[in-house]
């Protein structure tokens, strides 16, 4: 179990704006926050920015306290903060008020392809004019009820640990020929029902989970034993919106050396995601 630490919030939000928010949305907060704070120069205006929060699960703690209050005091005195906390577009609008962002709010749910689909839908906006920014990130916390069914799930893989991450990370993307990037790009953006090795062309590294689900393990270790390039996993770490965060990892500690990666995830019905990260100044 791995735990987010929001202790540097008020930062960039007042105690006053934060007394209802629950941790779910506080880490976006907090992660939209420092993305902000560091492509200030990047930013277009909060008129022409649009958010987009990925989430695999939603406020899944706020979701069972509310159910709890429901069950024990019954629909007129359920408990509405956590009824409020718990609707999945909650850090979206949480975003958009604390920081003054004006421009469309957008929350997609995916499960394992969330932060692609987000992605996709970020450069559709971009592409047709809608926005000229777009902060796009995910977010995903960890509650007692999924520790006990990560619990059990890994029971069912004969006692193979399998742990969840919770987390956010946030990106303030533009079109290309915007801005300079400080970190690099993404591209070839995808979401499909098979993946070849060929298919990836030529990239220095592949950033994947190592297990998705029961579907995934053949086409994973395929494009393992494929792939001549340096493979990077995880070997135990479970998370819907893991690969927002694989992409940080890749701009902060790769972005230097010029490796440009693809990362790639298997979800659990058989689908599988894939994006191009070109650290900025790699030749495109």
């Amino acid at each position: 179990m791995f735990r987010a630490d929001t202790a540097d919030l008020p930062k960039y939000v007042s105690n006053s704006k934060l007394r209802r928010v629950d941790h779910y949305s506080r880490m976006a907060l907090l992660a939209a926050g420092r993305a902000l704070e560091d492509a200030y120069a990047c930013w277009m205006g909060r008129e022409n920015t649009g958010i987009i929060v990925a989430t695999g699960y939603g406020a899944l703690g706020s979701t069972f306290s509310f159910l709890d209050s429901y069950i024990e005091k019954g629909d007129k005195l359920a408990f509405p903060v956590h009824f409020s906390n718990s609707v999945h577009n909650a850090a979206a609008a949480y975003i958009s008020i604390c920081y003054g962002i004006t421009g469309p709010s957008l929350t997609v749910t995916q499960f394992d392809l969330s932060f692609f689909s987000a992605l996709l839908t970020a450069g559709t906006w971009l592409e047709t004019g809608k926005v000229d920014t777009v902060l796009v990130g995910v977010t995903d916390a960890w509650c007692e009820i999924m520790g006990y069914c990560m619990h059990g799930f890994s029971l069912m893989m004969d006692k193979k640990s399998c742990s969840f991450g919770e987390g956010a990370v946030f990106f303030l993307i533009s079109r290309a020929f915007d801005v300079e990037p400080k970190y690099g790009f993404f591209e070839e953006i995808s979401i499909g029902q098979s993946l070849y090795p060929e298919e990836i062309g030529q990239v220095d590294l592949i950033l994947s989970p190592s297990f998705t689900s029961p579907a995934s393990p053949f086409a994973y270790k395929e494009m393992k034993k494929a792939f001549k390039g340096e493979f990077f996993d995880r070997k135990k770490g479970f998370s819907p919106t893991d690969t927002g965060l694989d992409a940080l990892f890749a701009f902060k500690q790769y972005g230097k050396r010029g490796t440009e990666i693809c990362c790639l995830k298997y979800s659990q019905d058989g689908l599988h995601g894939k994006m191009m990260i070109t650290p900025a100044g790699v030749g495109r």
